[in-house]
């Protein structure tokens, strides 16, 4: 049909000006032109031919003008079917051109890979593409032609959709920590070899048997490239006739997820019991909190505390990965105390202590939350010039990550039952001194605890996952240079491996459950004399700002220019630290003042937080003058006597 020649006009036509052949308004020119295949009525040829000239990639007239004359010579006529009479072998034949069918071997294509088709075209009846953007997309061609009744050939060989059948049978003896594997795949009834997989992946799903072309549609082409890449390993040999994959325990979970695709995988009856609970948290045991603890556990803590007895029970490790603030030291602590009173057990008797391994600043929380909450817990810190090794009669120790680093030697002799890491991010780089020492100790049961596992690479992410559960994401050598630029399927395979053995919920996800917060804004009015020396700040700091920006970099104008609103914030405060002339009282200072009375009067206590130690100094002035008692923590603060401030604080003395 003369229309189609409009495809080698647009691109090799020298009548055809450059502008024209910009790939945006070819673009625009085929999409009108297929639109028109059909319409028969002038006006409705002249309507869409104005709809696309008016765009404004047509904005100068002269394209605009060369464009409609386009459009016009190459619409459509009537594509009704005709036929014709042809001499074959000696003999007249009757042809039927069914011309509107024929317009869809030019539209299905195009819709798939757009201008691109037509680019380079010499003739009207031959389109070209690279191997490499034929093949991903060859499935879904063949998909739309068979729905218009038109088939599809390959180097003269018909190609036609298969029928797969995927199957894995995993089987491991209850004393070993490994699965043997082995996956078996049928195209129409027929064994597919594990050689045989690269080929057709590298042929985009295509594979040749007995004359014809079977084309593997995109569901199984995702299969079997896991099988591929599932299969790539050292430990893969041959029994009976089938390859045998051999995986460790965890990484049986990478084969249990192809289900989804529809691949059957059949497990032992323990093992399917355990990877179900695994994925499906609902599905765990509910295990009875301990009695004795002095909290209020909310529903998520009970959830955490419960998916973390799953996991000790079954020796698998956890990342307790909650936002700041909704309670992992809680949850680690009825962990701890569930196992004490026998709520949470082992399938063999542990010896030893459980460690805790923290920042110095949380040595004292930590004593102090298990004197709180489960008292019946006997702690020893393993801290100071004169620590000791010794920790018989200890159920929980204390000690610190840089201890760790410095006495490895001795604790990584000394069986642990669980092993807490608090604010893990102090390990997270695989190969610093500390993240070794961790990896050294010994424990029946590790969870890292952390509201950060992932910051700035996977690397940080692997850390923390192989400190807990080891070899879970495989071999750091093997991926190490994957990690750097992880793709998809990697980034896949690390969090489909790593799911059940996370567990996060951000502050958003349960609101309900926690008391609400009130936020009130107090707006007081400044003093004559505050407003005073504010207006005579702020004249004196804008020709200062202004002056910088005329003679210092921008980065060093704008230092000046907080540093000289910062003094605005002060007079806001309290003049006193502008100026100690100032000796009148704030309007902020006198709030602060009354609200603190009314709230000591009704029995409770509160905290005052401020930017400024030296506004603290005259707050602490005030309350000394008002007899109202306090503490005051700020960085100056030593250890020893913060731990002692603050007990002092939380029991109301």
């Amino acid at each position: 049909v003369p229309i189609f020649r409009i495809f080698p006009f647009l691109e090799r036509a020298k009548t055809v000006s450059s502008g024209l052949k910009a790939k945006k308004r070819r673009a625009l020119l085929y999409d009108t032109f297929f639109q028109l295949i059909g319409h028969q009525k002038p006006t409705d040829i002249r309507k869409l031919v104005k709809a696309c000239i008016a765009q404004d990639e047509f904005r100068p007239f002269k394209l605009k003008a060369e464009a409609e004359q386009i459009l016009q010579r190459f619409s459509s006529p009537a594509l009704e079917p005709s036929v014709r009479l042809v001499i074959h072998d000696g003999h007249w034949c009757v042809v039927m051109n069914d011309w509107a069918k024929e317009a869809l071997l030019y539209a299905i294509p195009y819709t798939l890979w757009g201008p691109s088709l037509f680019e380079g075209m010499m003739e009207h009846d031959e389109m070209s593409l690279p191997l490499t953007n034929l093949y991903p997309l060859l499935p879904e061609l063949h998909a739309k032609l068979q729905e218009v009744g038109i088939g599809l050939f390959y180097q003269d060989q018909p190609i036609t959709t298969s029928q797969w059948d995927c199957s894995i049978d995993a089987r491991r003896a209850s004393s070993i920590d490994w699965f043997e594997l082995r996956p078996e795949l049928l195209c129409d009834g027929v064994r597919i070899e594990a050689k045989d997989i690269e080929k057709i992946l590298e042929r985009g799903g295509m594979m040749e048997a007995d004359g014809i072309i079977r084309i593997v549609d995109q569901n199984t082409q995702a299969i079997l490239r896991a099988f591929a890449f599932l299969s790539n390993k050292p430990s893969m040999e041959h029994r009976e006739q089938k390859a045998v994959v051999r995986v460790p325990k965890l990484q049986i979970l990478d084969w249990v997820a192809l289900r989804k695709r529809g691949v059957t995988v059949i497990l032992p009856p323990a093992d399917e019991a355990l990877i179900n609970r695994l994925l499906h948290f609902d599905q765990i045991e509910p295990i009875p909190l301990p009695h004795v603890v002095d909290a209020t556990v909310r529903p998520y803590q009970q959830e955490g505390y419960q998916w973390l007895g799953f996991l000790y029970q079954h020796r698998l490790g956890a990342c307790l990965a909650d936002d700041m603030g909704l309670g992992k030291t809680l949850q680690a602590i009825c962990l701890l105390a569930g196992i004490k009173e026998g709520l949470i057990t082992s399938p063999e008797p542990i010896q030893g202590p459980h460690l805790v391994v923290l920042p110095p600043s949380l040595l004292f929380n930590w004593e102090h939350e298990i004197s709180r909450f489960y008292p019946s817990l006997t702690v020893q810190s393993y801290t100071g010039k004169e620590r000791r090794s010794s920790f018989a009669g200890a159920d929980v120790v204390l000690t610190t990550y840089g201890l760790i680093r410095r006495d490895i030697a001795i604790l990584e002799k000394i069986p642990f039952n669980v092993i807490l890491f608090d604010e893990a991010q102090a390990v997270k780089n695989i190969v610093a001194r500390t993240t070794g020492a961790a990896r050294r100790l010994k424990g029946y049961f590790k969870c890292v605890m952390t509201g950060t596992p992932l910051e700035n690479h996977v690397g940080e992410y692997y850390a923390l996952m192989d400190l807990c559960v080891p070899g879970l994401l495989g071999d750091y050598e093997e991926i190490r240079g994957k990690m750097k630029a992880p793709s998809p399927a990697l980034l896949e395979t690390i969090m489909q491996r790593s799911r059940p053995f996370v567990l996060r919920r951000t502050k958003s996800q349960i609101l309900k459950e926690l008391p609400p917060k009130i936020e009130t804004d107090l707006y007081l009015e400044l003093t004559d004399r505050q407003k005073s020396l504010y207006q005579q700040t702020v004249t004196k700091i804008r020709s200062t700002i202004a002056a910088a920006y005329r003679s210092q970099t921008p980065a060093q104008a704008r230092i000046i220019a907080l540093t000289a609103i910062l003094k605005l914030r002060q007079i806001c405060l309290s003049p006193q630290l502008i100026s100690p002339a100032h000796t009148e009282f704030s309007p902020k200072l006198e709030c602060l003042l009354d609200r603190l009375k009314e709230l000591l009067d009704e029995g409770h206590s509160a905290l005052v937080f401020s930017q400024f130690t030296s506004f603290l100094d005259i707050v602490e002035q005030a309350f000394d003058a008002h007899e109202i008692p306090h503490v005051r923590l700020d960085g100056s603060t030593p250890t020893p006597t913060r731990k002692k401030l603050v007990q002092a604080f939380q029991e109301g003395a």
